[in-house]
């Protein structure tokens, strides 16, 4: 029997709330919200209380405008926590927290880093909490990036699926999209370091259902790049089950994509969303710069 895909209507609720010090836009009706207000730099405390409301009731927010330095970047993200390890590179010179994700007009490859629906660095103990990305140059077309509400998802599955899926340990690791990645692009992906790499590579097991630690929701942990397998289960076994909670999960209902624009901000929160970046642009520049911060160990 031929599957297809569900295309669920109603239930959804990403209506904004009334702030005093800024405004939130909803931009569809699964997730996401534009901000407007104060320049972010220049938000108080009652008006960045009201902006982590937002990033947690919306799951992903986005802010034009805003041009920030480095400096910048690495102080207002400071301001939503500590900073988390990263895996992948020991950042730009003299901000170890800012780390540069950038392609050049002359690259050009099948794989991208960042081009598969994930969420950042789940094979780490703690895997980061929020994402922070900066536009500095972006193709005249093409890069955009996409989220999916696996919160939204999980409570468009069946109750007897859902009970299902709370006891499961899903299996994160970096080590079937290093091999992926250097089959396709013809060379290995870039680590901060040895020990980094190691630690990638073995990945942790972690709740397939996680509840999120501020807002109570409970959320679907898989994605399509990190997701190797199911604790007790063969490959055979939890294959299907990765495979049919991944198309789940990116229906077109839950998702949103933004066309981004230079000086542009986005923020997400990975305990309840995951992302890709759509690797179309091939000819042209796209610089952007990352912060995350430390999460805890999902639940």
């Amino acid at each position: 029997m031929k599957e297809s895909r569900i295309s669920p209507a109603g239930d959804f609720d990403n209506s904004a709330r009334q702030y005093d010090h800024i405004t939130a836009l909803p931009a569809a009706s699964s997730l996401g919200a534009e901000i407007k207000g104060p320049r972010l730099t220049d938000l108080d405390d009652a008006g960045f209380a009201e902006f982590r409301d937002a990033l947690h009731r919306h799951k992903m927010l986005f802010i034009r405008g805003q041009d920030l330095t480095h400096e910048e970047h690495e102080s207002f993200a400071a301001r939503l926590g500590p900073f988390a390890v990263d895996a992948y590179t020991q950042g730009t010179a003299g901000h170890r927290n800012v780390h540069p994700i950038i392609k050049e007009a002359d690259q050009k490859s099948k794989a991208l880093f960042g081009s598969g629906w994930h969420t950042d660095s789940p094979f780490l103990a703690e895997p980061p909490s929020i994402t922070m990305l900066r536009a500095v140059e972006i193709p005249p077309y093409g890069g955009d990036t996409v989220w999916a509400n696996t919160a939204l998802a999980f409570r468009f599955l069946s109750p007897v699926m859902q009970d299902m899926l709370r006891p499961l340990k899903v299996h994160m690791s970096a080590s079937a999209n290093y091999a992926t990645q250097a089959k396709v692009s013809g060379k290995a992906i870039p680590f901060a370091d040895d020990q980094q790499k190691q630690e990638a590579l073995e990945g942790r097991f972690h709740p397939l259902v996680r509840t999120h630690p501020e807002t109570g929701e409970e959320a679907l942990y898989v994605d399509e790049v990190y997701a190797v397998g199911i604790e007790g289960m063969t490959s055979d076994e939890s294959t299907p089950l990765l495979d049919f909670l991944r198309r789940h999960i990116t229906t077109h209902a839950f998702t949103f994509r933004l066309r981004w624009e230079p000086g542009m901000i986005a923020l997400w929160d990975n305990r309840a969303t995951l992302h890709l970046a759509a690797n179309d642009y091939d000819g042209y520049r796209r610089e952007m710069y990352r912060t995350t911060t430390a999460g805890t160990a999902p639940e």
